[in-house]
């Protein structure tokens, strides 16, 4: 392995954290990567004064130009467009590298989608990956003052949302606990005591719909709104889902806390993540695109 592969693979899986964050999708961010490293290897890195700074450059950039492309084919996509979900990636176990990965949240990532991809690239690597402005400068080929002005911008722009970012595991585990157990019992009461009054619920089916006996589940094309709303439409649909040949569910930890994600067999059909106050839950995300979740398939 030459030296320019070696400094490659030491930020690889940093490079990666970067675009999955600014994408939130696993194959596009890991295809930013590749892209990263084909460019990184026409480079006589030895002229390059800061690598690091350079890699993150070129993969930001990357990012932000497919994000500036992919709005068109976002505004056509049917239904509510989420997140792919992202489960313990490792892209190479053998060397973990200088930097390891971070992914946000579902909620965080869909709450980013108001910003601009200038705005959620210096973001991210602000408030996340603690970049300090002079950093960002070089990134960015901008002024300490302007890249200070589009943080103060996209914090702004999220508003209040950001108190989102701080997250109690155990009550959080404790909350999906509780909001399976009052699906699992029927609850109607149990499950809207659980929610808070303006919940909003989210469904990715990308189009597709899952045959159930005669029956085509289909994921709803808009959020729903309500706690009342929310609870009859999941203690509606849910129910279905048990029909499915040798359905099973599992607690796993995606995108840094605790989801659902319901098999049958070893087909993945749904994942289930929740965001709360504490004491409610506020929102209710739900993946059922089938090509989302093809990583979690079982072997």
């Amino acid at each position: 392995m030459d030296h320019r592969t070696e400094t490659f693979f030491d930020y690889r899986n940093l490079l990666f954290s970067i675009a999955y964050n600014m994408l939130g999708s696993v194959k596009d961010a890991e295809d930013i990567v590749q892209d990263t490293y084909l460019k990184w290897m026409e480079v006589q890195s030895d002229d390059v004064r800061n690598r690091k700074a350079y890699l993150v450059k070129i993969a930001t950039n990357k990012c932000i130009n497919y994000l500036n492309s992919a709005r068109v084919k976002r505004e056509k996509y049917i239904g509510v467009w989420l997140p792919e979900p992202l489960l313990n990636y490792d892209p190479d176990k053998s060397r973990v590298g200088i930097e390891s990965y971070h992914a946000l949240s579902f909620g965080i990532l869909v709450l980013l989608e108001k910003l601009t991809p200038r705005e959620r690239a210096i973001f991210l690597l602000k408030e996340i990956f603690a970049y300090d402005y002079s950093e960002l400068a070089v990134i960015f080929d901008k002024t300490e003052d302007n890249c200070r002005q589009i943080f103060r911008r996209a914090k702004a722009n999220l508003g209040k949302d950001t108190r989102r970012f701080k997250v109690d595991i155990k009550v959080h585990e404790k909350m999906l606990n509780n909001f399976l157990r009052a699906i699992s019992d029927g609850s109607l009461d149990g499950l809207i005591e659980l929610l808070k009054e303006d919940i909003v619920f989210f469904g990715d089916g990308g189009g597709r719909a899952i045959a159930i006996n005669d029956q085509r589940l289909t994921a709803a094309l808009k959020p729903v709104h309500g706690k009342e709303n929310v609870s009859r439409m999941l203690l509606r649909t849910v129910p279905k889902l048990y029909l499915l040949p040798d359905y099973h569910q599992e607690v796993i930890i995606a995108n840094g806390l605790p989801s659902v994600i319901s098999y049958s067999g070893s087909t993945p059909v749904g994942l289930v993540s929740i965001e709360h106050d504490g004491e409610h839950i506020s929102n209710i995300y739900v993946q059922t695109n089938l090509e989302k979740l093809r990583q979690f398939t079982k072997k």
